[in-house]
C-alpha cells in the first residue's frame, strides 16, 4: 500500500518537473489555480515589462501578479522570464541575481547576470551563446575576455 503511494508521488513529481506553464500578467493578476502548482515546475512569462520586473525585485505584494509569483515560489515553482533585448541594460541586476528566476531574451537566448566586481575564467567558462549582463565598473580578466570572445557571449553593460 505505502509503496504504491510513494510510487505515485514519485511519478507525479517526475511528470511535474518537465512541465512548464505559460502565463501573462493578466492571468497572474487573477491568480493561478492550485493545480498549476501541482502539475508544473516552471511558470513561463513572455515579454515581461520593466515595471513588473521592478515590482518583482521589490517583492511588492500589493501588485497582484507579484503576489502570485511569490505564491508559486512557495510551492517550489520556478519562473522563466522572457525580456526584450532592449530592456537588458535597464534590468536591476543585483536584485534579479538574488531571485530564483531564469532569464531569456525575446529570441530565447539565455541571459546571465554576474553582479560581482570582477569576472574571471571560472565565471564564464560554462557559458555559451548568451547575453551576460554586468555592472559598468566590473573588471574582466584577460582570460575571461578570451573565453567571452570565443564562446559567443555578448556583454551588456549596466550603467
Amino acid at each position: 500500500m505505502i509503496e504504491s503511494v510513494v510510487a505515485g508521488v514519485i511519478a507525479l513529481l517526475q511528470a511535474r518537473e518537465n512541465n512548464s506553464y505559460q502565463v501573462d500578467i493578466p492571468a497572474l493578476i487573477k491568480g493561478l489555480p492550485k493545480s498549476v502548482y501541482l502539475h508544473h515546475a516552471q511558470l513561463y512569462l513572455p515579454l515581461a515589462d520593466l515595471a513588473f520586473i521592478k515590482s518583482l525585485v521589490e517583492y511588492d505584494v500589493s501588485h497582484a501578479a507579484v503576489a502570485t509569483i511569490l505564491q508559486a515560489w512557495a510551492y517550489g515553482v520556478r519562473l522563466r522570464l522572457m525580456v526584450h533585448r532592449q530592456l537588458l541594460p535597464a534590468l536591476p541586476l543585483r536584485e534579479l541575481g538574488r531571485l530564483p528566476v531564469t532569464l531569456v531574451d525575446h529570441l530565447d537566448i539565455p541571459v546571465n547576470i554576474i553582479t560581482g566586481e570582477n569576472i574571471c575564467y571560472a565565471n564564464v567558462i560554462l557559458l555559451h551563446d548568451c547575453w551576460l549582463c554586468i555592472d559598468k565598473h566590473t573588471f574582466i580578466t584577460a582570460l575571461a575576455r578570451d573565453v567571452i570572445a570565443k564562446q559567443g557571449i555578448t556583454l551588456i553593460w549596466r550603467e
